[in-house]
């Protein structure tokens, strides 16, 4: 048997996705190994199947940090068995290789012990691949496996389907899986297209006697020979060698003895089957025991994957020495007897929403009470309902202090009584995330955790400088929907990529600005849902708190110097950023998206040219419709300018406001402040009152909108305020006290430069008049008098 390297084969491709399924999983050992070469070879999405037990096994792992973010790991509960197939299946644009073995995913099964191992591609093997395609089909819709896995698994079994088809076949290679019918039913169908069965020859680490001798009645063989292995890894009881039956002979099967057994434990699991025309050697996860080969199709127990070789050279045999049956084992395979067997298993995906994830297996509870461990640290979340086995934790139980990084792993575990589930958080397409933010993705989790230091800063500056289309992504604010009169992007995660996957309606819409669909589609479609939370979160981030400094410690000194360096480069660098993100602006959300990241820059550095951004953000806005959320954010921003103005003029702010069609007295959305920016701006101010000023203040509008009301009605108002203030007044009383069919005024919604009556143009005098003090004389129609600036 030759050497092959499931390593060498990762290494040998830029590889773009990977899929392994397992019964036992260390997840350590598979990120300091296969997730680190994956990484390496540009893999951006990586999912692993594995039984509850591998599952359990990795939730007590607190070591390993990357499930849920650069991996997904999801359980599949086999109903009567358990889900036993040890497969890697490795996908890019040009290539689809797997390999179908008897290792699962850890130490022992990719290192110490002595597995078998098949390589399964299109180019020859084309039958295997499609194989292998119907059997993530067949799980996708397995009643007796419970997962939530299908979407995925529907989609890989069409891949593969189609590297399939798009390939040859040479007749030598198949793929058995127990979904589709019994292992040994199948085994013996393929020995009887060979002229029928001669001889049978097994090695397996476990066994049962009835297991063997079903098989050999249903191949017609006598006997059996069956491997006795210089080392081995440990069974259950009675199971190491099938001492009961009375067919099998003890041998040692030569070209295992040459594979180093002497030091490495025997975890392959193999059968010879010699034909009238040739013969059949199957390997993979099947162990020679009766859920692994006897049941299956309807009756599965175990779900089990091996490979098929056909050899059609007539009297090829393995060779083999007869020896002596093994003695008893001194060390048996003891069954997990902590609490953590009866652990319910649940999983669970993080979107824009909340948490939603279900419980897997058995759970008897209505409600339940939820704990999260983020890095470790425990925070109680209450209660939760759950219904079905599904449940969904609101954003609103998630504050700033519990909200769900991207770094490190998140475990839920929900608990009612005697019932405990656990499971992992998955954030979705994380490896897709990471790939497009490139060296700024540090910086960008540091801001969602309120931990950004003046590098951050400024590598987010080069970021977002780099990366103006971020601006068209509007964050989603929590109880809130969007504002805006045009169409926005939807960021919102697909949550039937992970978790429940049963979430629909708004959920399920496409987002703008999607580059295709499938899986191109998820991975933009959670950039901008990643984009969005970060864009939330620097429109609300603070400076970073300081130490007293210690003029003693050598390393908080040069800290200090690498901060204020920084800093200098920020304040050199921000009047170019500003003019090339200005230039972006054709619409509101990319108008406010520019406030929040000069609002950013300015609040965490305390940069001196703040108050001209924010004027020059201002007149950005007169050039654009808004919606009602930037008209919002545009009031705030108004109401700190004229906080910060060196003489406080409530009139003025409120002008402006009547400029870009906002509502002076309607109080702006608390949602849509950007804080931080009054108290550098204005210290010692409040905004709130500053708003409450500016309703309370009239302008010249404000009155010419009063005038007009009251002409219409046939009277005359008796509260203005600013208009008899105007140096006209006293003529344009005069015009507003004659008959209304006598009256030379006319009402317009904006500065004009021509008389709307008879299109003569205003004099130039009097057009700049009627724009700096809302009130003109034409010669043509007298009075000209404008609702708005």
């Amino acid at each position: 048997m030759k050497c092959f390297s499931q390593l060498d084969l990762i290494a040998a491709h830029k590889w773009r996705r990977a899929t392994f399924t397992t019964y036992s999983f260390s997840a350590s050992f598979t990120e300091a190994v296969l997730v680190e070469a994956l990484l390496r070879q540009g893999v951006s999405d990586i999912t692993i199947l594995t039984d509850p037990l591998g599952y359990r096994m990795a939730l007590k792992e607190r070591g390993a940090v990357r499930i849920g973010r650069e991996y997904a790991v999801h359980p599949v509960a086999a109903r009567a068995g358990c889900f036993h197939p040890k497969l890697m299946v490795l996908e890019a644009d040009d290539a689809t290789h797997a390999t179908v073995g008897s290792g699962n995913l850890t130490f022992g099964g990719w290192s110490a012990n002595l597995e078998c191992l098949d390589h399964v591609h299109a180019n020859g093997m084309a039958l295997a691949m499609s194989d292998l395609g119907k059997f993530f089909t067949a799980l996708a819709t397995a009643q007796t496996c419970e997962h939530d896995a299908r979407a995925l698994c529907e989609e890989l079994g069409a891949r593969l389907s189609a590297s399939a088809a798009a390939g040859r076949d040479e007749g030598n290679v198949r793929v058995l899986s127990s979904i589709e019918a019994p292992i040994a039913e199948q085994l013996a169908s393929a020995a009887e297209a060979l002229g029928g069965a001669r001889s049978l020859a097994i090695a397996s680490p476990y066994w049962d006697a009835a297991a063997i001798d079903t098989l050999a009645d249903a191949l017609g063989v006598g006997d059996v020979e069956a491997h006795v292995p210089r080392t081995r890894v440990p069974a259950p009881k009675d199971m190491d060698w099938p001492r009961r039956s009375a067919i099998v002979r003890p041998v040692e099967l030569n070209n295992l003895v040459g594979q180093d057994e002497a030091k490495r434990g025997l975890h392959a699991k193999i059968i010879e089957i010699g034909c009238t025309d040739g013969r059949l050697i199957m390997s993979g996860s099947a162990n020679a025991t009766s859920a692994g080969l006897i049941f299956g199709g309807a009756g599965v127990r175990n779900v089990e994957l091996c490979t098929l070789r056909v050899d059609r050279r007539v009297g090829q045999r393995w060779k083999f020495t007869a020896v002596k049956p093994p003695p008893k084992q001194a060390v048996c395979l003891e069954e997990d007897g902590d609490s953590a067997t009866d652990t319910s298993i649940l999983v669970a995906a993080h979107t824009d929403g909340g948490i939603y994830g279900r419980i897997l297996t058995r759970w008897r509870a209505g409600q339940a009470a939820v704990t999260m461990e983020l890095n470790r640290r425990p925070i109680d979340l209450g209660t939760v309902a759950i219904k079905d086995g599904h449940f969904s934790i609101p954003m609103e139980k998630l504050d700033q202090q519990t909200e769900l990084s991207l770094e490190g792993r998140i475990q839920l575990r929900l608990v009612s009584g005697e019932d405990v589930a656990e499971g992992f958080v998955i954030a979705p397409d994380f490896g897709a995330i990471k790939s497009r933010a490139g060296k700024a993705l540090p910086s960008m989790l540091a801001v969602m955790r309120g931990m950004q230091t003046p590098e951050h800063v400024l590598a987010l500056m080069e970021f977002v400088r780099t990366n103006p289309e971020i601006l068209n992504v509007e964050p989603v604010i929590a109880s809130r929907g969007t504002g805006s009169q045009q169409e926005r992007p939807d960021p919102l995660v697909d949550a039937a990529r992970v978790g429940t996957g049963q979430r629909g309606g708004d959920e399920d819409r496409g987002c703008s600005g999607d580059s295709g669909s499938g899986d191109e589609g998820k991975e933009e479609r959670a950039w901008r849902q990643f984009v969005a939370r970060f864009l939330r979160n620097m429109a609300t981030a603070t400076p970073a708190a300081e130490d007293d400094e210690d003029e003693a410690d050598r390393s908080e000194r040069a800290r200090r110097q690498r901060a204020a360096d920084a800093a200098d480069k920020l304040s050199l660098r921000l009047p170019e950023l500003f003019q090339k993100l200005a230039a972006q602006v054709d619409n509101d959300v990319k108008l406010m998206n520019v406030a929040r990241v000069i609002r950013f820059i300015c609040v965490t550095t305390e940069d001196p040219a703040t108050e001209s951004l924010l004027s020059r953000i201002l007149r950005l806005a007169e050039d654009i419709e808004l919606g009602s959320d930037a008209r919002d954010m545009m009031a705030w921003c108004i109401a700190y300018l004229a906080a910060g103005g060196t003489e406080f003029d409530a009139a003025k702010a409120r002008g402006r406001m009547l400029k870009l069609g906002i509502d002076p007295d309607r109080s702006p959305d608390d949602q849509l402040a950007l804080p931080g920016l009054v108290d550098f701006i204005a210290p010692g101010t409040d905004a709130l009152d500053t708003l409450k000023a500016i309703q309370a203040a009239r302008t010249i509008y404000d009155d010419v909108r009063a005038l007009e009301a009251a002409l219409e009605a046939g009277q005359f108002p008796d509260s203005l305020t600013a208009l008899p203030l105007h140096e006209m007044w006293p003529q344009l009383l005069d015009q507003c006290e004659r008959e209304a069919g006598k009256r030379r005024i006319q009402f317009v919604d904006h500065p004009v430069k021509a008389c709307r009556r008879c299109s003569i143009a205003i004099p130039h005098e009097e057009a700049n008049r009627l724009r700096s003090t809302g009130l003109c004389e034409a010669r043509c129609h007298g009075f000209i008098l404008t609702r708005n600036p």
